[in-house]
């Protein structure tokens, strides 16, 4: 029986700060983690891609929870409606009072850069003669650290716990389960808002396209993040490098438990592509990355065909 669907991915950012951490100064700081070596790698948090796929949701048809919300002082009180709402079901909520909580059965990795952060900035003006003002009165500047990255990022989906909902989730005295067309339909429609995911801060003059440019799909008989860290990379000769010795040892590591392997590859973006497509082949079809997601989702069609 499998237990879980899990999804690596790899997305391109050419200039932007996605998901900023805080003002130092006029500098607006890029999130970054600190390498043993005291390099710094910049990174998208979990809980900003949770936000973008939870738009992306409601952008394909899906009503969110949030506007359903009681808000008193600090404290939100979500309507715990999981069988109602998308996104409860798969991002999980917790009621303060402490009665009913759901775990998230969607566990989102921070999308984590392949390459060290170079301290670039990028400048911004406000000058104060757009304001009826003298040119001598001046204006502001300020600055936001940006980066040109490779991201990887991973998804792990329980499937045991899509669309099915415990007494201690939701206060009820017996457990909810969904139909299985709606299971799968929740799964599939995930699986398209990472397709087209894009969001963060600042897109106002820094829009960026988060879609993966390369992704694997895989569905297991246990519960594991298998590409969490099997992807690296390296720059050359204007193309980034796919390293595949990593990913064949995850998909070796896991050969007993493999059900299903797809992979996703945006022609042009690696300099290594037709190799890329030799060794993955062996394990899986590889095709562009919008027919493995719709791969991935006929793939997902198959779930709980016995419910």
């Amino acid at each position: 029986m499998s237990k879980a669907i899990v999804l690596g991915y790899l997305a391109k950012i050419s200039a932007g700060n996605v998901n900023a951490s805080h003002t130092e100064g006029n500098v607006m700081v890029t999130k970054k983690v600190t390498l043993p070596d005291g390099s710094m790698i910049p990174y998208i948090s979990g809980q900003a891609l949770r936000r973008m796929l939870r738009d992306r949701l409601e952008e394909l048809g899906y009503p969110l929870s949030e506007p359903f919300a009681q808000v008193s002082g600090q404290e939100v009180t979500p309507p715990v409606r999981p069988w109602e709402f998308v996104d409860e079901d798969l991002f999980g909520y917790l009621d303060p009072s402490g009665g009913r909580r759901r775990t998230s059965p969607v566990r989102v990795s921070a999308a984590v850069g392949l390459f060290p952060f170079q301290g670039d900035r990028d400048l911004g003006t406000r000058s104060f003669e757009r304001f009826g003002q003298a040119m001598a009165a001046g204006g502001n500047m300020f600055e936001t650290e940006l980066y040109a990255n490779l991201f990887k990022g991973t998804l792990l989906v329980e499937l045991d716990r899509v669309g099915l909902f415990k007494p201690l989730e939701t206060g009820e005295s017996s457990e909810r389960v969904l139909p299985a067309e709606e299971r799968r339909k929740r799964l599939q429609t995930l699986l398209e808002a990472l397709n087209i995911l894009w969001g963060g801060g600042r897109t106002a003059r820094m829009l960026v396209d988060l879609s993966p440019k390369f992704i694997a799909y895989a569905r297991l008989q246990v519960k594991h993040p298998v590409f969490l860290e099997a992807f690296s990379a390296h720059y050359e000769n204007g193309k980034y490098v796919l390293a595949l010795q990593p990913l064949v040892n995850a998909l070796e590591k896991f050969k007993a438990y493999r059900v299903q392997v797809v992979f996703g590859l945006e022609p042009g973006t690696f300099g290594n592509e037709e190799e890329i497509r030799s060794v993955l082949g062996g394990y899986g079809a590889v095709l562009t990355v919008h027919e493995a997601i719709a791969q991935a989702k006929q793939d997902v069609g198959t779930l709980w065909s016995q419910s």
